[in-house]
């Protein structure tokens, strides 16, 4: 990294070297007299005027007007606009001499990130060129933001009309590492007469937000005061300059148009004047494809409801839930977010046309909740239903063997049984009375009812009228969406501005406030069931964390982890990369909807692991079975042959089913087979128990007592030591944030991965849905959860895998699916 910084700071000079006269154009210092610091001192210079490099790190279009007054603004004064964007910026310097005027254009362009930049720029003039000798320049600049308490800068500037060139260093030096206090000197060397450079040097107060002093001595030309006043999107300024015995010259002034700066308005005068709207439409997803996909996801929600809480402009959220189809953990972390947005004396606003259960927990936040007239909630609890195919099975020929080791281990039940077990029941009406308590208790604080009252509104809940959500207090009004803006009037008792995601200060302010890297902390997403290239493709997912791990820059890691499981192999590469990455940096899981199984396996080497009361997790347990031809082929006639050598080589042979793509071993295991392969199963089982032991710092003993493949809530894993905090993904960023030692106000950044892929084909283009039906039922059909399961589970014939039952595979397929 320190040579790519070093090499950042030199490219400009490397053009250089064969280089011999002296650059005759105006020199830096005379040509920049408009600059309150040096270049990489303070915000971003003269927008490229001076170091192209800069324009890497403009966030927002702004425009800056300068002008001075050398002859009481009159004539032979000097005026400049400089115009800037996001990596590009285009300026016009005006010169008025008696009555001619010349003008100097540049066009620049920037490219860097926080750790560095470089930029280009291109200076033609306008007028008689000639009666000075103005030259036409390109200048290659660059910044290093070596750290947040140091910046380099350097700049050369080469005639295209000669030989002649400048170069310009400048350093900027933070003594506290934020833009309070900013120490800085530059050097302009005209050509090879480094002896004959001019210098400057001074410093950059910002006493307080947006308000900027300065104050500069600059060789052989005097000295200069500065004040910029910011207003937030708007600001102005003015410079006095005076010559080296200290006698007035002239004063610059300032106007600045667009961008959102820093400022003291929004703590006073702002405050409390706008209510941010939030759409939940759709699904939620944990990543974006990075094209043509505008899906929610958790963690950029999540960051935007803190962001508006600690925004001082904020005084309330509005939420849309129309079309929300968001899984019930994830509710759950938003409603958390919701509620500590709330504690900040600030309210949230709900507004509702139809739904079910999930939006019945999310509105039970609100301050307020509107109802549309004509709209509804089936809110009628909770129930898992689970599909058992043995006797369909049995009847088309198809043979099912169970290795049920553990009481609780249920996942083969599907298909080899007409009926749950006991057991399965258990757990299964455990996490519905999870889910249901989870929502009750949060509803029932929210809204002000009793547990009573709660029960009897679900009881009841087949054809409820919003009228009567209203005479229950699940609602407070019925209105239409059109007419949110009178309700928030009437509840704030004045008009409020609406503003949108982009609108608020942590996306609007600019980047000058930390030079250098902000320190970042890794949020990898496991999901899908536990396999080396499909699922969380934990081939791939062990490269991230490996990655992770050996990035410097990256200060802990947090596992996001949503997966009902599948092969133990795959499992075991995740957390194997987890474990190492623990010996050197902080390691925090965070539980998803399903964490069970080899969801659990990948999550059990970390510092903490957080999980949602109504996360399913836990499922320690190994299960297997054996799925062969009962009969199926004499009932569709189909013949077939398998030569082999090896006592049991034949178990690897038999039919291939036409048009479905799967094959089955054509006979039932021996005893003697059966016995090995649950010897096997066994086998691992105490591998996975030696591993929960090892890595949640417990007896086997102990973990013995919470396994036997049995699932859990998020709020059991707690109380028998398989979790350790009840949290959102939020709060697993802050702990991980926390064990890291970075400061609560030391900025950091997210760093994602996998890479999401670039887009969806079928949901990027405006392709008619009946054509888009016909290119993708083949895709559709392999994608369908029941026949992946399958596949899945004969692909895995006779190996002990850690998984759970399809439903949980359908609960992970309907998160990660596009709708």
């Amino acid at each position: 990294m320190k040579k790519k910084l070093l090499l950042f700071l030199f490219i400009p000079l490397l053009s250089f070297t064969a280089a011999q006269a002296q650059f005759s154009s105006y020199g830096f210092h005379e040509r920049n007299d408009f600059l309150l610091a040096s270049p990489g001192a303070m915000k971003f210079g003269l927008y490229g005027f001076d170091n192209p490099a800069l324009l890497a790190y403009v966030n927002q279009f702004d425009l800056l007007f300068q002008f001075s007054d050398h002859n009481g603004f009159g004539e032979d004064n000097r005026s400049g606009l400089f115009l800037a964007a996001p990596g590009i910026g285009f300026s016009v310097l005006s010169d008025q001499l008696g009555p001619e005027t010349f003008r100097n254009y540049s066009l620049g362009l920037g490219f860097g990130d926080d750790r560095g930049a470089f930029g280009i720029s291109y200076n033609w003039n306008g007028g008689d060129s000639t009666l000075f000798e103005l030259k036409r320049f390109v200048t290659l600049g660059s910044v290093s933001r070596i750290n947040r308490f140091v910046s380099v800068g350097s700049m050369a500037s080469f005639s295209v009309d000669d030989d002649d060139y400048e170069v310009v260093f400048d350093v900027g030096v933070r003594p506290f590492g934020t833009p309070k206090l900013a120490l800085f000197a530059d050097y302009a060397i005209p050509g090879v007469a480094i002896g004959e450079g001019n210098w400057s040097a001074g410093a950059a107060i910002e006493a307080l937000p947006g308000v900027r002093l300065t104050g500069r001595y600059l060789h052989d030309i005097g000295f200069t005061t500065g004040l910029q006043f910011s207003f937030g999107r708007s600001g102005v300024s003015t410079q006095t300059h005076l010559d080296t015995g200290g006698s007035h010259q002239f004063n610059t002034y300032g106007i600045r148009l667009g961008a959102m700066d820093r400022n003291i308005f929004d703590r006073s005068t702002r405050s409390n004047a706008a209510y941010l709207t939030l759409n939940l439409r759709g699904p939620m997803v944990y990543q974006n494809n990075r094209f043509f996909d505008s899906r929610n996801t958790l963690a950029a929600t999540l960051e935007t409801i803190r962001d508006a809480k600690e925004d001082p402009r904020i005084a309330g959220i509005t939420i849309n839930t129309t079309g929300m189809a968001i899984s019930p953990v994830m509710i759950w972390e938003i409603r958390e977010a919701l509620q500590d947005f709330r504690s900040a004396g600030k309210k949230v606003l709900i507004y509702i046309e139809r739904g079910g259960m999930s939006h019945l927990h999310l509105a039970s936040v609100a301050d307020y909740v509107v109802m549309d007239p004509m709209g509804g909630l089936m809110i009628s609890g909770y129930a898992s239903s689970s599909t058992y195919l043995k006797d369909l099975l049995d009847h088309y020929g198809i043979g099912v063997d169970e290795f049920r080791e553990m009481t609780h281990k249920s996942a083969f039940e599907a298909f080899a049984r007409s009926e749950g077990s006991e057991e399965d029941r258990e757990q299964r009406m455990d996490l519905i009375n999870g889910y249901y308590e989870v929502t009750r208790a949060d509803v029932s604080r929210g809204r002000n009812i009793s547990h009573e009252d709660f029960d009897a509104l679900i009881d009841g809940a087949l054809g409820l009228l919003p009228r009567d959500l209203l005479e229950a207090g699940i609602v407070d009004t019925l209105a239409r969406n059109t007419e949110l803006d009178d309700i928030i009037r009437e509840l704030e008792d004045r008009r409020m501005q609406r503003i949108s995601t982009s609108d608020l200060l942590a996306n609007t302010l600019p980047r000058d406030d930390y030079w250098g890297a902000r320190p970042q902390i890794a949020v990898i997403y496991a999901i899908g069931g536990t396999q080396t290239e499909g699922g969380i493709q934990a081939r791939r997912l062990a490269r991230d964390i490996r990655a992770a791990r050996n990035d410097n820059n990256i200060r802990a890691v947090v596992l996001r982890a949503d997966s009902p499981g599948g092969d133990a192999l795959a499992s075991d590469l995740v957390a194997q990369e987890l474990l190492k990455t623990q010996e050197e940096k902080p390691v925090v899981v965070s539980m998803g909807n399903v964490a069970a199984s080899g969801g659990y396996w990948i999550s059990m080497y970390s510092d903490a692991i957080v999980v949602a009361p109504n996360t399913v997790t836990g499922s320690i347990g190994v299960i297997s079975g054996w799925i062969y031809d009962d009969g199926l082929t004499d009932r569709l006639r189909l013949n077939y042959e398998v030569l082999s050598r090896g006592e049991s080589a034949d178990l690897m042979g038999g039919p291939s089913l036409p048009l479905l793509g799967l094959g089955l071993p054509g006979r039932n295991l021996t005893e003697h087979e059966r016995e090995r392969l649950i010897g096997s199963m066994l086998s691992l089982y105490d591998d996975f128990i030696e591993k929960v032991a090892e890595g949640r710092d417990m007896s086997e003993e102990e973990v013995r007592a919470v396994a036997e493949g049995r699932v859990w809530t998020g709020e059991q894993a707690v109380a028998n030591g398989l979790a350790d905090e009840i949290g959102s993904l939020q709060f697993a960023i802050d702990l991980a944030r926390e064990k890291a030692s970075l400061g609560a106000d030391e900025p950091f950044e997210l760093f994602e991965r996998p890479v999401p892929q670039a887009f969806d084909l079928f949901s990027a283009l405006p392709v008619p849905s009946i054509i888009r039906a016909r290119f993708s039922q083949e895709e559709a059909m392999l994608a369908d959860p029941l026949v992946e399961y399958l596949k899945m589970r004969i692909a895995q014939n006779g190996q002990p895998t850690v998984g759970l039952p399809l439903e949980y595979y359908q609960l992970i397929y309907e998160l990660t699916q596009p709708r």
